[in-house]
């Protein structure tokens, strides 16, 4: 067979952000062989042209094939070239069908473009540290200061301006808001939400036995008026909100909005959890409400969509008054947060290497962004976007349930919106789904993508113009 594929010397580029040469290289081969862009017996390029067109060693390409040799996913043949060989478990039924590659749009996560370096590099600093090994290895009920000090100081240079002692480390902002809903509310009372939000939050007023209650959403977030009748109706004690980039909409509180609920919070006597986890780029970044109102906001936040959610590295800025109530309800739950993991990410923030791979997150983001606003463009569809995720709106001849059927076919996930509801509201379906860009580790695997999800789109319109 002729050789067709080739490697991208941009992918390969930001593949060796996290590895070394030859282990980039034989990753992004091995993922071409997973998606089916290398079939079964289909020969891979020379070692020579490779290496010049990606500007390497001939011997880091050699190594690149024997890796993927040793794997059992290439054969070399004597004077003929290396071949994709793959095993059964990569194969259907039929030898010539390649596995059906699944487009995940619907986990919201990051791309990896050297998160595993910055780890690696913490991971090996700690190991020459005994005393910071040590000091992980010690009981810390209220964590460690240090660490507090480090995340007080990065906080700061994204204009969050605290005392140490206003942080109380989580394992994830889940456990976080779990536990404002603890030592804010008893059993059966009411907590207002976003009528779509994360469903966290659902889960979470689950456990603690309260009970949710659904804000209408406006273009500038929540409905004032609606939400003053719940107040006075229901005297809710916590307001959940999402206000720097709504989960899952991508709405943007306005600075109006913001002054409103807090005169609202103070009138009606109800806290606000103010939930800041989803990654924003640098220009839409804005200061947290809790900023304005520290004694009425718990601000949520953590690393999980700018560095790796497997950290669990997470922080709720208290007001003063309930830091003890906090921080015991923490203790009654795990004793105390693991402080290894924060430990490698004191380590990570104050890295020049860090600030490096944010920004290639924020170009690469930027880029996707973009790209899929064009597709929606192409479509007339409206799309808002602003971080990991876009907000699809679908016109009324496309109903989101019936195309989300066909998706699934082809192995395509998404969020349909009404995932985000309250399992307790029974309304009508909302036309939305909520499209996750980040979770494609490099870009070329999102352009295929995206190529699918428009095929789908296709697929799905010329079916509907079929008149039985």
């Amino acid at each position: 067979m002729n050789t067709i594929y080739e490697v991208s010397k941009e992918a390969f580029d930001q593949a060796c952000l996290a590895d070394s040469k030859y282990k980039a290289l034989a990753l992004l081969i091995e993922q071409a062989i997973q998606s089916g862009e290398l079939p079964d017996q289909q020969k891979l390029p020379a070692q020579r042209l490779l290496a010049d067109k990606l500007e390497i060693t001939h011997g880091t390409v050699t190594r690149a094939y024997d890796l993927l040799e040793k794997k059992g996913l290439v054969n070399a043949k004597l004077g003929a070239g290396t071949y994709v060989n793959l095993p059964s478990t990569f194969t259907s039924r039929h030898a010539h069908e390649p596995i059906m590659k699944e487009y995940d749009f619907a986990s919201s996560m990051q791309p990896m473009l050297g998160q595993q370096m910055l780890i690696k590099n913490a991971l090996n600093e700690l190991a020459q540290d005994l005393v910071a090994v040590e000091n992980v290895m010690t009981y810390s009920p209220q964590g460690i200061q240090k660490h507090k000090q480090v995340f007080t100081d990065w906080l700061a240079t994204k204009k969050i301006h605290i005392d140490p002692s206003d942080i109380a480390f989580t394992q994830g902002a889940q456990q976080g808001m779990y536990t404002c809903l603890q030592i804010l509310t008893q059993e059966n009372d009411y907590i207002l939400h976003e009528e779509l939000a994360y469903p966290g939050v659902f889960r979470a007023a689950e456990s603690s036995r309260v009970n949710p209650l659904s804000v209408p959403l406006t273009s500038e977030g929540l409905d004032l008026a609606v939400l003053e009748e719940y107040c006075q109706k229901f005297h809710p004690k916590v307001l959940y909100i999402t206000p720097n980039i709504q989960n899952p909409t991508n709405i943007q509180y306005s600075q109006q909005q913001l002054n409103a609920i807090l005169t609202l919070s103070e009138k009606y006597q109800f806290y606000i959890i103010e939930d800041d986890v989803n990654y924003c780029l640098p220009e839409n970044w804005r200061v947290p409400l809790q900023q304005q109102a520290p004694d009425r906001v718990f601000y949520l936040s953590s690393l999980s969509k700018y560095v790796a959610g497997g950290l669990r590295v997470a922080y709720c800025l208290v007001p003063k008054q309930w830091q003890q109530a906090f921080n015991l309800s923490i203790h009654s739950q795990c004793w105390m947060v693991s402080t290894l993991n924060f430990e490698l990410a004191t380590r990570f923030l104050r890295s020049e290497n860090f600030k490096h791979n944010q920004s290639l997150l924020e170009g690469e983001m930027r880029y996707r962004q973009e790209a899929f606003q064009a597709f929606a463009n192409k479509y007339a569809f409206r799309s808002r976007s602003g971080g990991l995720n876009a907000w699809l709106e679908l016109p009324n001849h496309i109903n989101v349930n019936q195309f989300n059927n066909v998706l699934a076919m082809q192995n395509i996930k998404v969020r349909p919106a009404d995932l985000f509801r309250s399992p307790t509201v029974s309304l009508p379906s909302v036309n939305c789904f909520r499209v996750s860009l980040g979770g494609f580790n490099s870009r070329a695997d999102f352009e295929k993508g995206l190529a699918m999800l428009e095929q789908a789109l296709i697929q799905f319109n010329s079916q509907q113009d079929i008149v039985i």
